[in-house]
């Protein structure tokens, strides 16, 4: 996934397209500092605490739940009779979005994550889990196993898995890119597989 900038400073693409138009960014980059240098900063310093906590608490992904705190808060800067300290305001808001994310977990299921984007048929969704079967016995043993330690378990049990496996792989961040590498590959398998199926 590509990054925007704006000012300079790093957007993600999924930023960019929710509310995070320039616009308010650069209303939230005012509302840390008239100085746009020190907005910056602020922002990184945040960021960097905020992706921290999310991942200590054993978030699966720690940037989305980053994202979704500051699309909050830019959308509270607005009402704000009061203006609070930044960064306390913004682990509040963040410890909200943990708490929901807990209660309402996204449901994951592996075969999710590579079958088509469009509503396919009950067919080819067998298909597209035949060949995912297929794709998986390519990975070498240890790339399996953390795909598939990844998805399994539910919850609260999923969550400490993948804690744990992001310990295992060095960090959250080596974790996201060996998973990233591994779905690139069963993507491109499945996409072959399929095109076989159908000649």
């Amino acid at each position: 996934m590509g990054s925007l900038y704006y000012r300079g400073l790093p957007m993600s693409a999924r930023e960019a397209k929710r509310t995070l138009t320039p616009e308010l960014f650069g209303r939230f980059l005012r509302w840390l500092s008239s100085n746009d240098e020190l907005a910056i900063r602020e922002y990184q310093a945040i960021r960097e605490k905020l992706v921290r906590y999310f991942t200590h608490k054993g978030c699966a992904d720690p940037d989305e739940l980053f994202d979704e705190t500051v699309d909050i808060v830019v959308r509270k800067i607005e009402t704000f009779t009061e203006f609070p300290a930044p960064l306390a305001y913004c682990y509040g808001v963040a410890k909200n979005v943990w708490k929901s994310q807990r209660r309402n977990p996204p449901p994951v299921p592996l075969i999710e994550d590579f079958a088509s984007p469009v509503d396919p048929d009950r067919d080819t969704r067998e298909q597209e889990a035949r060949c995912l079967e297929r794709c998986l016995d390519f990975l070498s043993f240890s790339d399996r196993k953390l795909i598939a330690g990844y998805y399994q378990g539910d919850r609260r049990d999923k969550i400490e898995t993948r804690r744990i496996l992001a310990d295992g792989a060095g960090g959250a961040n080596a974790l996201r890119i060996k998973l990233c590498r591994i779905r690139k590959d069963l993507r491109i398998c499945i996409v072959e597989c399929m095109k076989r199926s159908v000649n």
